[in-house]
C-alpha cells in the first residue's frame, strides 16, 4: 500500500493550476504522475510546482503529438 502525499493548501492550488493544462482525460494519469515523482521527497513548494508543471508539459506534449501524428 502507498501512502497518500500530504500538501500544504499552497502545494495544493499549484497541482491544481498546473492540472488546468492537461486534457481532461488525462487527469488521472496527471495525478498519479505527479503523486509517483512526490512520493518519499521533502516537499517544498518550488518543488511541487515545478514537478507539477513538469509532468503537465510532458502530458499536454505527448498528447498534441499523438494527434497530430
Amino acid at each position: 500500500m502507498t501512502l497518500p502525499v500530504r500538501l500544504s493548501d499552497r502545494q495544493l492550488y499549484e497541482v491544481q493550476q498546473a492540472a488546468l493544462s492537461v486534457p481532461y482525460d488525462l487527469r488521472g494519469v496527471f495525478l498519479e504522475r505527479v503523486a509517483a515523482e512526490l512520493r518519499g521527497r521533502d516537499l517544498g513548494d518550488g518543488l511541487v510546482h515545478r514537478i507539477a508543471y513538469e509532468v503537465a508539459r510532458e502530458l499536454t506534449w505527448n498528447s498534441d503529438r499523438a494527434a497530430t501524428g
